[in-house]
């Protein structure tokens, strides 16, 4: 545990409050917990500080050297021979473990992707993907049981016009087939092209658009037929997907299929609801008294032909999944910001629901700024970029020198991971090689490069950790050199980071430290000499740059980022 986390729990334990705790120009860190106490305690934050101060000299932990009060704030000095120790112990003895929080006895319900089944996965949508992959593995590793959840839209109106496209024999547009030749034999690819046209069927032939209400019409009403033909184009797009999802290494415990969840009760039960209206022959809610005020009229439910619409499956797919865990997490896209506040408020208000559902919202990734139209056949595919991610690395590798082909596909893949999750999900990208493939920057060839030169250099030294007594190694009068300690606090922030991580849903967290560590690493390198030293020295400098090896893997296990040995 780091200091800064003990100190939180003496604080708590003293005075019943959460104390922030943050980095100080002066001193290690220190916290303004005596202004947050002094309306209460009708004290001055300076007379509060030097009370509190005066009793957490008494319960020091020992990675701490001191404590003083400065008008009213309480700072920290580290004692960096004790914290090396521990932190380097600890990182030896947990490994892999090393940050993992301890087990909360909570389960998540993580929904995320769920792209539309009807083409490939496109790049912008991908960031759901990766946002989702990401949060799965942080919140596991902070302790909760995570359940993950991909929402396959199966029965939706884009699938059943793609569906009667096949049905009527439509032949498949021939520039979409031909822009995306390399990949014309994938079940995403087929159901792409044939969705373009289709669509352009849908658009200038009413009669056509009929036959795919209908066949809507059918497939609710309990029509096994007509439910498979649009259901299997689904299914067949979904086939291709997941190979793109298997080449990144994303999984997912449960595929949910849409049709599988029925709406007459939802309908049934909304409808006599006292702010359920009808719109043109179609069953609305009017949530205005809730904030939602919509363009056009109330929430729809059904259309006037009785047949459902997206929000109503929504909801009683959630009433399913309310009851598999404690909390439900959603990963949309910040188009769908309206439609999850519509659900949210449906479900709290006139279900009752008392467990947590929260979104975390993504801003669009666009390609070097292109504007793509799916319907015109255009779009930017995770397929190619994946092709693109191992050819340039490919590239880069070869100029450079580096590293055997062979590590393009991880250098690749493991850039463009990094390029998007990095950046707040809020805020939009657009993506550009030249900085994601950038062996000198934030990106993850560089993270890359330093925990392969970490590996090299115990390999060199013929690192045995084993055999290293640590205790004796820090039992003598020397003291540590300003790179030493940086590395080591920043070593020691890690259990902190995944903590914040998983409170904050922002995985972005988790990537910025990782590359952090990567860049004091560098500087540590650079300034102290690891292999020639004294061999006290060697030895306790080796434990570092196993300990940094070892936080760097995990934090980029924990954004789905392999970390290669050499490079």
């Amino acid at each position: 545990m780091h200091p800064k986390q003990q100190i939180k729990k003496i604080i708590r334990d003293l005075t019943g409050e959460d104390a922030e705790i943050k980095p100080s120009p002066l001193t290690d860190f220190g916290t303004p917990v005596a202004f947050k106490l002094a309306p209460a305690l009708k004290k001055s934050p300076k007379v509060i500080a030097d009370e509190l101060a005066g009793k957490l000299k008494q319960n020091l932990p020992e990675s701490v050297s001191s404590v003083e009060a400065t008008n009213g704030y309480i700072n920290f000095y580290l004692n960096y021979k004790n914290l090396s120790k521990n932190i380097l112990r600890e990182v030896h003895e947990k490994k892999e473990d090393f940050g993992k929080l301890k087990n909360k006895n909570l389960k998540i319900i993580l929904e995320h992707t769920s792209v539309n089944p009807s083409g490939p996965v496109h790049i912008g949508r991908l960031r759901n993907s990766l946002i989702g992959d990401s949060l799965s593995r942080i919140l596991k590793f902070a302790g909760y049981e995570v359940e993950t959840h991909y929402y396959v839209n199966d029965i939706g109106k884009q699938i059943a016009i793609i569906a009667q496209g096949f049905i009527e024999g439509i032949e498949p547009d021939a520039e979409a087939v031909e822009r995306y030749e390399k990949y014309k034999d994938k079940d995403d690819f087929l159901v792409f092209f044939e969705y373009v046209s289709a669509n352009r069927e849908f658009e200038n032939n009413p009669v056509f658009g009929e036959r795919v209400q209908d066949s809507i019409k059918c497939a609710e009403s309990g029509d096994g037929d007509a439910k498979n033909k649009i259901t299997g184009v689904a299914k067949k797009c979904l086939l291709g997907q997941n190979e793109i999802f298997s080449k990144l290494n994303i999984n997912f415990d449960f595929f949910d299929f849409e049709s599988e969840y029925k709406t007459d009760e939802v309908i049934e039960f909304l409808r006599n609801n006292e702010h359920a209206e009808i719109i043109d022959g179609c069953v609305a809610l009017n949530l205005e008294s809730f904030g939602l005020k919509k363009k056009g009229g109330g929430s729809v439910l059904a259309r006037d032909d009785g047949t459902s619409v997206y929000l109503a499956r929504d909801i009683a797919y959630h009433l399913e999944k309310i009851k598999l865990g404690d909390r439900i997490i959603n990963v949309l896209g910040e188009d769908h910001k309206f439609e999850f506040m519509e659900l949210k408020t449906i479900l709290t208000e006139f279900y009752k629901l008392k467990k947590p559902i929260d979104a975390v919202h993504f801003s669009f990734v666009s390609f070097e700024g292109e504007k793509l139209s799916t319907r015109r056949g255009q779009t930017a595919p995770v397929d190619k970029l994946i092709d693109d991610a191992v050819l340039k690395a490919g590239q880069e590798i070869k100029q450079r020198g580096i590293a055997g082909i062979d590590a393009a596909q991880i250098i690749g893949i493991g850039a463009m991971k990094y390029h998007i999750i990095k950046r707040e999900p809020q805020k939009p990208i657009t993506f550009r090689w030249d900085e994601a493939l950038n062996f000198d920057g934030e990106t993850a060839p560089y993270i890359q490069y330093a925990h392969a030169r970490c590996c090299r250099i115990l390999e060199k030294a013929n690192f045995r950790v084993d055999e290293i007594n640590i205790d004796a190694l820090f039992s003598d009068g020397f003291e540590l050199e300003k790179e030493e300690k940086n590395l080591i606090k920043i070593i020691s922030e890690f259990e902190e980071v995944v903590e914040r991580a998983s409170d904050e849903l922002k995985p972005n967290l988790v990537a910025i430290y990782v590359y952090e560590i990567a860049s004091q690493f560098s500087k540590f390198y650079k300034e102290c000499k690891v292999i020639g030293e004294n061999p006290g020295v060697e030895k306790r400098r080796l434990l570092m740059v196993d300990a940094a090896r070892q936080v760097i893997k995990n934090a980029l296990l924990l954004i789905g980022i392999d970390a290669p040995d050499r490079m």
